[in-house]
């Protein structure tokens, strides 16, 4: 009996439960049929609602949903079915609105709504249709792309709209993004002409959020559109770059787009003669975005990951620039004042640029070292920016040689190039990167040595200049002597050279050497083998090399030993007829290395001559050379006959003094 009263119950349960079912089925079609009357009635009678639906104003669903919400309290598992229906309809209604298209995106940033919402309420629902398709099917591409622009332009409204708009921006956006990239262009262009005018805070930052969507998919196509903006570089374009480097979801394959961009040798429209379109601006726009963007600290991460790329196409950006005819160092402190897309502007930010990336890099004692030796200088101009890279080199290779490796993984391939701005700034930073003694680690040394010898023999003269300064880089490396008596031939043969300028780098290379090796045992042999050559330059008719070799010659006097002394002092005598008639000359610098070097040989062969040699050099005094020519006399009468022919010769110098103080040396 027990059982069949349960069973009774459980049949009278059910019963109960059906009809509870039966009657909310029938409140879930009132429910969708009230919500459809409702909306085509506020269509009929108020635009300003049908704005507030297009936008999917975020209040109202919350509302509606509360509501649903308190059906399935009541209801329990039914409920849930009226929330879902009731949720479509509104997404349904959402979308009916979007797929009314306004007139043009312009008049949408303008703020003409008019002929928008005349439009908009002519339009037929997808239902009214009749093709059976889905509300996403009936979506276009421009619709799209317009309800985006709406939105935006929307939401420099002050009014509670602000929020729907933002929250529509954002399912909008997220849900279609993968159907918009041939509209990308577009809408960068609308919010670039709208960010301005957007309130600070979540309005301008849910905009910015739709960039940074559609770069997280379409990186290419954002930067594309944007560094159509930035050139100049206005706030709204640094408004974006900014904001797209904040995001580190992004700021990666957005610095990537800019280091492709920088790659290319940019072309002004003054300086082109090859198109009728000028060429190619965007590496500049690419140059100043990376400048807007490494204001931001955030900026880091992606920037280590491409640092070496970036420096290098930084520098080699400043070099296509100072190469533009008619670029000089008056034209460029004029024009800096007068136009800010100048070239000289253009060097300017990419100097900057440089200057940043150091500062990120937390190597910020580099810039003032820079400034004190003119580095930025000579960096910014044509004819000292193969010397400004050097110099920038070997500040990296002291201050930044973690990035060492990198540095030549992203250099050596350009040594061949045939681009000659990107091939000669790849081999200035190579030579210059050879100060680091990490170089020969990371390199087989031969394979250094053999591409320098190539270039010795190059004909451009700067690319010989520079296999010279490689060489002397190389020399300052501790080494075994027959290591570094390898190096001194290919540095000698530098001395032959007719250009001032490279006979000059050979002797600042041997110089190097002998500061760097003088503790070494038997260096003797090098330094006798340097002043043999050195005896040829010592009458050389350039002022400058004719200096540098005397105060040379004065440098491979210090450090020998006892073998060394006894076949040095045979050099020395051979040479001081010159030095002597030499402080004489015209030249005061030249003056000044004779009275230094002398004083050397003074110290070396053991004379007591400093005083006569110091009144020669600053006075016209006949004792003193007097007293140098007794002393000599006595000390070494077997090379009288040597001295007097020697001093013959400078009997037909073209310098005046000089042959005054050759006739008076040799009457004494």
């Amino acid at each position: 009996m027990e059982i069949k009263t349960k069973l009774c119950k459980v049949h009278s349960e059910i019963s109960q439960i059906s009809t509870l079912v039966e009657k909310y089925e029938s409140g879930i079609n009132q429910v969708g049929d009230h919500v459809k009357i409702q909306v085509t009635k506020l269509d009929a009678i108020s635009p300003d609602m049908e704005t507030q639906l297009c936008l999917a104003d975020k209040q109202d669903l919350n509302l509606q949903q509360g509501q649903q919400r308190s059906v399935v309290h009541e209801s329990g598992a039914t409920g849930e079915v009226v929330e879902q229906h009731s949720a479509q309809n509104q997404w349904d209604l959402t979308l009916q609105q979007g797929k009314r298209k306004p007139e043009t995106a312009g008049s949408l940033i303008t703020g003409d709504w008019t002929s928008l919402q005349t439009q908009q309420d002519s339009s037929p629902l997808p239902q009214e249709e009749g093709h059976g398709q889905s509300c996403e099917e009936h979506i276009s591409l421009v619709s799209l792309t317009d309800l985006v622009l709406k939105t935006v332009a929307s939401l420099k409204d002050a009014d509670n709209t602000s929020e729907a708009a933002i929250a529509t921006l954002a399912t909008i956006v997220q849900d279609h993004k993968a159907e918009m990239k041939e509209k990308v262009s577009d809408v960068v262009d609308g919010i670039y002409l709208q960010i301005n005018n957007i309130p600070e805070g979540s309005a301008r930052r849910a905009a910015l959020r739709v960039v940074c969507s559609l770069a997280e998919e379409y990186p290419e196509e954002v930067v594309s559109s944007l560094l159509k903006h930035s050139l100049p570089c206005d706030s709204n374009a640094a408004e974006l770059w900014k904001g797209l480097c904040r995001n580190l979801k992004i700021n990666a394959k957005v610095m990537w787009q800019l280091l492709r961009e920088l790659k290319h040798r940019p072309r002004l429209q003054e300086s082109s003669s090859s198109s009728g379109d000028g060429a190619s601006l965007t590496p500049l726009a690419a140059t100043r975005a990376l400048c807007e963007m490494l204001t931001i600290f955030v900026c880091i991460g992606a920037m280590r990951g491409f640092y070496p790329q970036l420096f290098l196409a930084l520098l080699t950006q400043v070099h296509y620039l100072v190469s533009l005819p008619g670029y000089t160092e008056i034209t460029r402190r004029e024009s800096s004042q007068q136009n800010r897309l100048t070239t000289a502007s253009h060097v300017s930010c990419a100097v900057e640029a440089l200057k940043a990336l150091l500062i990120r890099d937390r190597k910020e004692i580099v810039l003032p070292w820079m400034e004190k030796v003119g580095g930025w200088v000579l960096l910014s101009s044509a004819e000292g920016y193969l010397e400004g890279v050097l110099l920038l080199a070997r500040a990296v290779v002291a201050h930044a040689s973690h990035h060492l490796s990198g540095f030549l993984a992203n250099t050596i391939p350009n040594l061949r190039t045939e681009d000659e701005e990107e091939s000669l700034t790849a081999m200035a930073f190579f030579v210059g990167l050879l100060r680091s003694k990490s170089v020969t680690k990371l390199l087989p040394k031969c394979n250094i040595l053999g591409k320098l010898e190539e270039w010795r023999i190059d004909p451009r003269p700067t690319v010989r200049w520079l296999s010279l300064h490689g060489l002397g880089n190389m020399a300052l490396h501790r080494q075994k002597l027959t290591q570094l008596q390898a190096l001194l031939p290919a540095i000698l043969v530098g001395l032959n050279e007719r250009h001032e300028r490279l006979v000059g780098e050979a002797i600042t290379a041997l110089g190097s050497m002998l500061r760097h090796q003088r503790d070494r045992v038997n260096i003797g042999s090098i330094c006798v083998r340097i002043a043999k050559t050195l005896r040829l330059f010592l009458d050389d008719d350039r002022d400058k090399v004719r200096s540098s070799t005397i105060g040379l010659f004065g440098n491979l006097l210090s450090g020998l030993n006892l073998k060394s002394k006894s076949i040095m002092q045979e050099q020395v005598l051979s040479s001081l007829v010159p030095l002597l008639l030499h402080l004489q000359d015209r030249e005061q610098e030249v003056v000044e290395s004779c009275e230094w070097t002398l004083a050397r040989c003074n110290d070396f062969m053991g004379w007591k001559l400093l005083e006569e040699i110091f009144t020669m050099a600053h006075y016209d005094n006949q004792q003193a050379l007097c007293n140098i020519c007794k002393h000599l006399v006595q000390r070494y009468s077997g090379r009288v006959r040597d001295f007097l022919s020697q001093s013959q010769h400078y009997l037909k110098s073209n310098q005046a003094p000089v042959r005054r103080a050759a006739s008076m040396f040799t009457g004494q």
